[in-house]
């Protein structure tokens, strides 16, 4: 009788696992408040409404030196873009990992057969429009995309960059907490 236990405990288990996003077990180990407001399978379903009509569905990774609730503007320090990766990142780019969703609805694509050419355009401070824009009025171009995808030599995965930080929601964050209690209590 024990062992039918462990099985379908086993099973409930495997059925729970298959409806949570991959980065949340970690997460939740992290930040353990998060458990106290739910389960898992209720945060992967919350983190589902928080940018719908992204094209990236995953939990991506942010690692840095720095401790911080919200991401600067990247045009504050004359970058074009905030860098993210597929995997959680090793320490050499930082001891902060973020875990983050973004919101990226037309995102440059490497498979893209335009790519190369967009995306010299994108982020290139060799551009002159990106150079003459930045200097002149701080801003930086407008472009297109949103961010791109691409293939990532630094984590063995895929890289992602979005253009300003309303596109990421930091998650573990103090509205991260707030939002996720509002959804289980509905």
């Amino acid at each position: 009788m024990e062992d039918i236990r462990k099985l379908i405990d086993g099973l409930r288990n495997f059925n729970e696992n298959l409806n949570v996003k991959d980065g949340v077990d970690s997460l939740f180990k992290e930040y353990p408040e998060l458990a106290d407001i739910g389960t898992q399978e209720q945060y992967s379903q919350y983190l589902d409404t928080i940018f719908p009509n992204s094209k990236v569905k995953d939990i991506v990774y942010h690692a840095s030196p720095n401790k911080f609730t919200k991401f600067k503007d990247p045009s504050s320090t004359g970058l074009s873009h905030i860098w993210f990766a597929e995997k959680p990142l090793s320490s050499q780019f930082g001891s902060n990992t973020y875990y983050v969703l973004v919101n990226l609805q037309n995102p440059l694509i490497q498979s893209d057969s335009d790519y190369d050419k967009e995306l010299r355009s994108f982020e290139s401070p060799t551009n002159p429009d990106w150079i003459n824009n930045y200097h002149k009025t701080g801003e930086l171009p407008k472009y297109k995309h949103d961010g791109t995808i691409r293939s990532s030599s630094v984590d063995q995965g895929k890289s992602i960059t979005i253009r300003n930080p309303e596109q990421a929601y930091i998650l573990g964050s103090k509205d991260d907490i707030e939002g996720f209690t509002q959804f289980v209590n509905k």
